[in-house]
């Protein structure tokens, strides 16, 4: 699967999935991504309504169907829809 985001393109382990949330947080932390969503609750279901949905990224963005089976770098790609990059 090749990702728009090319982070997520780097991720193919749990170590891999571990490093990239830390860095999340940190890049939250430090300011360098706003929050959309920024209490915990509003987080989680920002994360939980993009899962739902991502049928129509995967269809027009990746152009395949959402595998069966998630990737350690689509369980990334979830928290990331929750975030903006500045």
């Amino acid at each position: 699967m090749n990702w728009p985001d090319a982070q997520l393109n780097e991720i193919k382990s749990r170590d891999d999935l571990a490093a990239y949330l830390q860095d999340l947080a940190k890049a939250i932390s430090d300011g360098r991504v706003a929050l959309e969503n920024p209490s915990t609750k509003d987080f989680v279901d920002a994360s939980a309504r993009w899962a739902k949905a991502m049928d129509g990224f995967f269809k027009n963005v990746i152009g395949e169907p959402v595998p069966d089976s998630p990737s350690w770098a689509m369980i990334a790609a979830i928290f990331r829809a929750a975030v903006t990059y500045e």
